[in-house]
């Protein structure tokens, strides 16, 4: 039986990933405004890893992060996220 090890990615790394992804996701709005995560999701998978800089982290584990902040910038974008109006 062999033993694999595993490199530990630091918190550090992890976090600057992340934020890296919420970053793209929000620029995403600009990059491909008007349309549906759908078709903006394969491209950005695609050009993660020009984006990611030090991360080791795969476009399957900030999928969900960069998502979120393109939710929200859309939102923003299209002046629904305000207290005193519906989101949807």
């Amino acid at each position: 039986m062999s033993v694999v090890h595993l490199r530990r990615v630091s918190p550090r790394n992890r976090d600057e990933g992340r934020a890296r992804a919420r970053v793209f996701g929000e620029a995403a709005t600009d990059l491909y405004p008007g349309r549906p995560w759908g078709e903006v999701e394969p491209h950005m998978a695609g050009d993660w890893r020009a984006v990611r800089g030090n991360s080791p982290l795969s476009w399957a584990e900030v999928r969900g992060d960069a998502h979120a902040a393109w939710q929200v910038a859309r939102l923003l974008r299209e002046d629904r996220l305000r207290d005193d109006a519906p989101v949807f």
